[in-house]
């Protein structure tokens, strides 16, 4: 019986004492992006013997005897996470990246390297994963204020404009833009799918660039796309939907102030008064039934999706996505479309031999509409229409300006701006195709060998119908079909050898590349008239009845380079680097056709220094580079030697129109060299209070010589003149960044900031003429009148010129008073007419008296922005602006003139001056511009586009745990997010950001855009 007693007493003990254990069980992954993070340490109240490691697939489970305590939870790679626990438990952990921002990785051209080695400029975009998220269609978009030195020019919300990217400002005034690297390959195709970017530099130094050569003189953005990881197949699923709003709209004058305005505009010129702003002559027009400009804009759609499916093992991996983007214009009948589609792996044959493959495949189609003329842009087009016009006529047809002919004069040659949407059938679909391939072989213990070739084709086809205009107004009874087409054809083959080895204390990289690419371009085009159908059955050139001559163009181009870089440093404290580049371009005459290019960087790691022991500061760096770089972007395919135009000529007294005729259309220039950007950078790297303070400074002179341009033309040859190298620009200026990361419990937060500041300068002209001439002169105008533009020496380019603009003359007397030696400086001038400056003291007003006045790119561009997670939700918010700024606003030049053809105009000239109304810059309403208050292109015209915009706002939340216990390993995402939520500036047109040089008649403006989405990962 004892016995028994005895067995069962030890049974109760073990059983108690199993009952006293406790079991912890759990999955790990990264919250960067969902993967299972294998081999991360569990370690259990401190004890280290107790500690357990996570599996393939994340998960671990711990027995221990305390029912209460806590773990830490660690990986390399990732911040550590101490959890309580009570009693059983299951976790699902997510683990933030940690990596000390001077062993990031940096790309640099042909290679990488840690972010605490670099001696040249390059910045890397912050925040890259959250671009899923922002309803951006193209990185351009994404970049705007989050790099200092890189300005973004928005050209409005046009579908089919894309932003201009601009770093360290204008080299030239010939063609520049930066060199786009896509994994490694030059890319010269539609913007990518901005979701299969994982990282991105800005190079933007000469140094930095000059790897790239010919092609890098504006500098680089390379690009790097997200690739498999080794594990279980990862899916991600991306999906956003919006809303998008125009915002700041102008308002037209309704039908009786327009008759008003004209009323009062004849009585100011001495005029009679038109019939059809009599009231009982004609009653029509004194009845508003349009608002043409609630008309042709709308709340227009958008919707983004994209499937990325990636995974691999040890010795593969693979990504693949797919993505589509719908946009629709915020007037009618303008959108974007794309799809794209994106294959990626990668395999190790053997410890030294990998291989490799990037294919893309893009189809988009964008349908936008014309804002820039005086004459046809569509918004401008909204506020000449008279407001007593309805949309349609009583047949369903598109109205004219009036409903008969007898009073259409007096309203002006206008478009009916819906129809200017809605008429015309457009089709511009652009397939693009970039397929790479490369092999990897280590040849030795440090030496490596990479061969690269990319391939990729590029075709456009345009064709557009534009059907009859038989309403009054701008009638045309014609009908055209325009259609082209374009196919390119790129290959480049790069072929690299790299050694990297280190020697004690003594760290050494060296790269030798070679790299070759050629281009066939081939353009054809033709225009057909007079279609007796205008069904789309017909829309065919065969069925016109007269066929223009075709034009075509075409083009080969090649380029070859070789490229040698060494870079060494001592102890991770001292740096040296340097570069050299020859490059052979086929757009020169043999003789000049190859140049070198060199370049040179040091750094100084202070902080490594035993004198320097400051507590708080934990690194810091001073670095200085110099190189050249040739601008090959700037050159004409055949400027040495200019190939005859072709054109149709009539020969002979009964000849007829379709013989065809030779001529010299510009002039060659054999002796045409290598335009060259110079550039020297000086700069500061710190971080600060164990890692969570960062701070950038640089300082910058970049230098553009013989620039390539037109020269000026011969007027006794004939022709347009030969390109020459004809002047020298320089670009100088600073850019300061600065990021703060923290935490507070389980707040994490960071703030960054950065601003730039460029100062232009046009430092010669040598070579441009032989006549001694110190300008440029542009011919962006308005409506043949308005030529605000100029460059000139000692001056930025593209700079106002412009005759100064004084006020409004209040009295007879103060106009009397206006006189060089007893004559009136003004004698057409009454009161409430502009007074001008009278700047070289002639005695009148012309051209002669402008002079310069700044320019549209701005003096300084800064960004700042907060980034908030707490226990899953997350927070983030960017502001983007601009100082210095300065725009032409020549949609004032016909919305506030009543002397032009009697459009309907803008309603802030119901402000325009008068006797009892002084206190305004409008000038008095007249049918005739006797003084050209209008007609002189002034500074009235220029206004301060400054602005500081609310860029974007997002909030999120993740679903990690909830979603984990349905599906393992997964996290749901949901978010809203609010683009361009809101502008402050003192501009008085739609949108401060009129793109290109500064000019807005009437820019298609950006949209404000709300959207919601979500992100499953699984």
């Amino acid at each position: 019986m004892k016995k028994y007693y005895l067995l069962l007493l030890m049974c109760t003990g073990v059983f108690s004492v199993s009952m006293a254990q406790t079991i912890l069980k759990g999955t790990v992954v990264s919250k960067t992006d969902g993967m299972p993070i294998a081999g991360a340490s569990i370690i259990p109240n401190n004890e280290t013997h107790n500690g357990v490691a996570t599996d393939f697939d994340g998960n671990f489970s711990l027995i221990l005897n305390q029912s209460e305590g806590s773990i830490i939870i660690s990986s390399i790679g990732f911040a550590p996470v101490e959890l309580p626990y009570s009693g059983n438990q299951t976790f699902n952990v997510s683990l933030d990246d940690q990596i000390s921002s001077l062993e990031e990785v940096v790309l640099i051209g042909y290679g990488s390297s840690k972010k605490g080695n670099i001696t040249t400029s390059i910045s890397t975009v912050d925040n890259i994963e959250s671009i899923s998220s922002r309803p951006v269609a193209t990185l351009n978009d994404f970049l705007q204020g989050s790099v200092p030195g890189v300005t973004i020019l928005q050209q409005g919300g046009d579908p089919t404009e894309t932003a201009n990217i601009v770093i360290r400002g204008y080299g030239s005034i010939s063609s520049e833009r930066p060199l786009i690297v896509v994994d490694g390959a030059p890319y010269y195709g539609p913007s990518i799918n901005p979701v299969d970017i994982e990282s991105v530099s800005v190079l933007k130094d000469a140094a930095a660039a000059s790897i790239y050569g010919a092609q890098a003189a504006s500098g680089v953005i390379v690009i790097q796309t997200k690739k498999g990881k080794s594990g279980k197949p990862k899916i991600d699923i991306n999906y956003y939907a919006g809303i998008q709003n125009a915002t700041n709209l102008p308002t037209a004058l309704n039908a009786k102030q327009q008759a008003d305005v004209y009323n009062l505009a004849a009585d100011n010129a001495g005029s009679s008064r038109q019939s059809a702003h009599d009231a009982e002559q004609n009653p029509w027009g004194q009845v508003t039934r349009t608002n043409w400009i609630d008309e042709i804009f709308r709340s227009a759609e958008m919707h983004n999706a994209n499937l990325n499916i990636s995974g691999g093992a040890d010795n593969y991996n693979y990504m693949t996505s797919f993505g589509y983007n719908k946009k629709e214009g915020v007037t009618l009948g303008t959108s974007s479309e794309r799809y794209s589609f994106r294959l990626k792996s990668e395999a190790d044959f053997s410890d030294k031999l990998s291989v490799g493959e990037n294919i893309y495949y893009s189809r988009s189609e964008a349908i936008g509409t014309n804002t820039s003329s005086g004459y046809s842009g569509t918004i401008i087009n909204a506020i000449y229409m008279p407001s007593a016009a309805p949309v349609y006529d009583s047949e369903g047809n598109f109205h004219g300006v009036a409903p008969d002919s007898q009073f259409a004069g007096a309203y002006g040659d206008v478009y009916n701006p819906v129809a200017l949407l809605l008429r015309p059938t457009i089709s511009n679909p652009v397939n693009y195709f970039n397929g790479n391939v490369y092999l990897n072989y280590e040849i030795l213990e440090g030496l490596t060998f990479k061969t690269s070739y990319t391939y990729s084709h590029t075709n456009t086809k345009y064709k557009k119908f534009q059907p009859r205009i038989p309403e009054l107004g701008r009638t045309n009874l014609n009908n055209y079909l325009y259609q082209s087409y374009s196919d390119t054809d790129l290959w480049i083959w790069d072929n690299q050898l790299t050694y990297n080895k280190s020697f004690g204390l003594h760290n050494l990289d060296l790269t030798a590349a070679y790299s070759a690419q050629h281009t066939d371009y081939e353009y054809y085009y033709q225009e057909g008239q007079g279609f007796s159908n205008e069904e789309s059955y017909n829309h065919y050139m065969s069925n016109a009845s007269s066929v223009q001559t075709p034009y075509t163009s075409v083009y080969e181009d090649a380029l070859t380079s070789a490229i040698g870089r060494v870079m060494y440093n001592y102890n991770n404290r001292y740096f040296v680097s340097g570069s050299i580049r020859r490059d052979e371009s086929s757009r020169l005459a043999t003789k000049n056709q190859v140049d070198y290019f060199p370049s040179a960087s040091l750094g100084w790691r202070i902080s490594e220094e035993n004198f320097f022991n400051t507590n708080f500061i934990d690194d810091l760096k001073f670095r200085a580079s110099w190189g050249q770089i040739g601008n090959i972007n700037s050159v004409g395919y055949y400027s040495f030697d200019v190939p005859l135009n072709t054109t149709t000529v009539l020969i002979g007294e009964d000849g007829s129109y379709d013989d065809n005729g030779t001529y010299v259309g510009q002039q060659s220039n054999p002796d045409l060299t290598w335009e060259i950007s110079e550039s020297i950078d000086f700069g500061l790297d710190a971080t600060l209070f164990a890692s969570q303070l960062s701070l950038t400074f640089d300082y910058f002179e970049k230098t553009t010589k013989d620039m390539i341009i037109p020269g000026l033309e011969d007027q006794h040859q004939g022709t347009s003149a030969a390109d020459v190298n004809g002047g020298e620009v320089k670009n100088t200026g600073f850019e300061i960044g600065v990021n703060y990361k923290n935490k507070i419990n389980s707040l994490n937060y960071s703030l960054n900031a950065n601003i730039s500041s460029i100062k232009n300068e046009l430092i010669n002209l040598d070579g441009y003429s032989k006549s001694g001439i110190d300008y440029v002169p542009h011919g962006d105008g308005v409506r043949g009148t308005l030529f605000p533009f100029r460059s000139g020496v000692g001056e930025e380019i593209y700079s106002y010129y412009l005759v100064p603009y004084q006020g409004i003359f209040q009295s007879q007397g103060e106009i009397d008073s206006y006189t060089k030696n007893g004559e009136l400086i003004q004698p057409d001038a009454v009161p409430g007419d502009f007074k001008f400056q009278d700047t070289n003291d002639d005695g009148r007003i012309d051209s002669n008296d402008k002079v310069f006045m700044g320019s549209y790119l701005p003096d300084f561009t800064y960004n700042f922005g907060l980034q908030i997670d707490y226990k899953g939700l997350d927070f983030s918010m960017i502001f983007q602006g601009v100082s210095g700024s300065k725009a032409f606003n020549a949609y004032k030049y016909s919305t506030y003139n009543a002397s032009l053809q009697g459009y309907n105009l803008d309603n802030r000239v119901l402000n325009a001056w008068t006797e009892n109304n002084r206190n305004t810059d409008i000038p008095r309403l007249s049918t005739s511009d006797n003084n050209q208050n209008f007609g002189t292109a002034s500074s009235w015209y220029l206004e301060d586009a400054s602005y500081l915009r609310c860029k974007n706002v997002t909030l999120g939340y993740t679903f990690s745990d909830e979603i984990n216990n349905l599906i393992s390993n997964s996290t749901l995402r949901i978010y809203v997010s609010a683009e361009n939520l809101f502008t402050i500036t003192d501009y008085s047109g739609m949108d401060p950001e009129v793109g290109g040089k500064g000019l807005d008649v009437g820019k298609y403006p950006l949209s404000r855009t709300l959207t919601a989405g979500l992100s499953f990962s699984f």
